[in-house]
């Protein structure tokens, strides 16, 4: 059996489990929704601190020339993400590790980023306390930290 790796976006990961894609239906997959509150938190905290999540496994077949996936290892991996960014799931209140840095931008008074005397683009350190908070919730550069995760999978090809 021929093993290929593949690196995707988490949005756009997300993107082909929604559309089906990428198949949650795998016989041999407990069923999504698993996961304590807190579990899924704290997977959530580990890509939003870019920290690592162990590939995805899914099993690939070719029927008449049509391709079709499906997760064979990651079912809890992947459907709680999938709550957490279409679903409006909070982050659980009693997390251990909460506080997310990032940087952002310096805003002018005008809405425009602020630059130093060089003409350099200003940027400031921010935590960020994700508790309770909904995707929805999240400032743009953490949406973004998140959509953008790259997600490692390891496609089984002819299953």
């Amino acid at each position: 059996m021929k093993i290929r790796k593949q690196t995707f976006s988490l949005d756009q990961y997300l993107k082909q489990m929604k559309v089906e894609t990428i198949r949650t239906d795998q016989e041999c997959q407990r069923m999504a929704g698993q996961w304590t509150s807190n579990m899924v938190s704290e997977l959530i905290y580990t890509v939003l601190t870019d920290n690592y999540i162990p590939p995805i496994i899914l099993g690939e077949e070719t029927v008449n020339g049509i391709v079709r996936q499906w997760i064979i290892d990651g079912l809890q991996r992947s459907s709680s993400l999938s709550l957490f960014r279409y679903g409006n799931i909070k982050i659980a209140k009693n997390l251990d590790e909460y506080m997310v840095t990032y940087q952002r931008k310096v805003m002018d008074g005008d809405e425009s980023s602020k630059r130093d005397a060089k003409g350099e683009i200003v940027y400031e350190s921010v935590e960020y306390d994700i508790r309770n908070k909904t995707y929805e919730q999240l400032p743009e550069e953490l949406k973004e930290r998140f959509d953008g995760y790259q997600m490692e999978t390891a496609i089984h090809q002819d299953c």
